[in-house]
């Protein structure tokens, strides 16, 4: 019946010019993508998802145009605008695969009719057509509805890694999704371990030639003896406990299981499984190499935001006739690892000048720093040590209070 269910759905599929959904996991589930939301509400899953979406809900949002007052008109929309919302929403698309936000409220700023409220929308509600065109699933057209077309700047989608054949993208809760269904049964056996390896095993004995239903009876006073405690065994039959050895080697199995899943789980969503394995590591190397390879990992996120404001700035200038479009800068508030500063410091004393580029790139704003190019280079080695001349007016101070104290006979 399986198997009928999918070849029927296919056969709909291409007579409505639906494309199908790529995914293993949902073709052999017979499944729509609400299948994944099951999966991001796993408990070792769930808390990987926020974490990833709460180290971007920092992005800063910089507008860049010749007309210095449209990008002045931008920056400060975007400094107004709750992108906390709209940047968790245009992460889910790493998630599922793709995002779809729905403009749900519009209001009047500087004059310009902006979005007032952005919604993200549930991924099994939408589906491409064999153009590659969005359409929003329909009871009245069986075809769907061309959201584009019937809608338009009012939708909003951001594809992870979409390609020609594959606009639904790829998304790590369907990579996910075995790994999840291992660690559910894992947890079972875990139960099962309790429940039947963890305890002690109960042996009956009974006389030769004994009959089946006294045999019977004998199974059924051991099991009221282990559930109950107490049990009233004719004479001639004995039941006793025999411990149960071994227990550590299958604990040990069940321990090695879960977090040999759960690194599989943290690595798909930060790009290391490093935070897991600091003890006895180096905590230093071990951190650093975690935060480099998590900010790689930050970068899908941010191309996934950096879709959802273009595509904002380009709705809000069709509907308010602006002659450009500006170009968006995305990034992270400045955050400098200590063998970025390290290296910097090298090429400063090889007598190299930082440029502007090098400032905005380490996450300064360009309003924050100024660059003097009549500046001569600095060679030689940087000495940040303190001069005894720094540590004189500390001293001086030091000095008078020590005397402003009276001794103590």
């Amino acid at each position: 019946m399986k198997n009928e269910s999918i070849i029927l759905s296919q056969k709909v599929a291409a007579a409505i010019d639906r494309l199908p959904n790529p995914s293993w996991v949902l073709k052999s589930k017979s499944a729509t993508m609400e299948l994944f939301q099951k999966v991001a509400r796993h408990p070792d899953v769930f808390p990987q998802i926020g974490s990833y979406k709460a180290a971007l809900c920092g992005l800063q949002v910089i507008a860049n145009t010749e007309s210095k007052s449209i990008a002045e008109i931008f920056n400060d929309f975007f400094d107004d605008f709750d992108l906390r919302d709209l940047i968790r929403s245009a992460a889910s698309g790493r998630d599922f695969g793709l995002a779809v936000m729905e403009v749900t409220e519009w209001m009047e700023y500087k004059g310009l009719t902006v979005p007032g409220k952005i919604e993200l929308c549930p991924p099994e509600l939408f589906f491409f057509d064999k153009q590659r065109r969005l359409r929003l699933s329909s009871d009245k057209f069986r075809e769907g509805i061309d959201v584009d077309k019937s809608y338009p700047n009012k939708f909003i989608i951001c594809q992870n890694e979409a390609t020609l054949l594959n606009p639904y993208g790829t998304g790590l809760l369907d990579v996910a999704y075995w790994i999840a269904v291992g660690l559910n049964g894992n947890f079972e056996f875990l139960m099962q371990f309790v429940e039947e390896d963890g305890r002690d095993r109960w042996v009956g004995k009974y006389q030769n030639g004994a009959t089946q239903k006294e045999i019977d009876d004998l199974l059924n006073m051991m099991l009221q003896v282990r559930n109950n405690g107490v049990a009233a065994i004719p004479q001639g039959m004995d039941v006793e406990p025999h411990n149960m050895t071994g227990r550590s080697s299958t604990n040990d199995l069940y321990r090695n299981t879960d977090e040999m899943l759960r690194r599989k789980i943290e690595k798909l969503w930060t790009g290391t499984d490093l935070t897991m394995q600091v003890a006895g590591k180096g905590g230093y190397s071990s951190s650093e190499s975690g935060l480099t390879i998590s900010e790689d990992a930050l970068e899908d996120g941010k191309t996934l935001v950096l879709s959802a404001i273009r595509q904002i700035a380009g709705i809000i200038c069709r509907l308010n006739n602006l002659p450009e479009l500006p170009s968006f800068l995305i990034q992270l508030p400045r955050s400098l690892s200590k063998t970025i500063a390290e290296t910097d410091r090298i090429y400063f004393d090889m007598g190299l000048r930082p440029t502007r580029e090098l400032f905005i790139k380490r996450g300064y704003a360009e309003e924050d720093f100024t660059v003097d190019e009549t500046a001569a280079p600095r060679t030689g080695k940087t000495d940040f040590a303190a001069t005894t001349e720094d540590y004189e007016p500390i001293l001086s101070s030091f000095e008078a209070f020590r005397k402003s104290v009276k001794k103590k006979d």
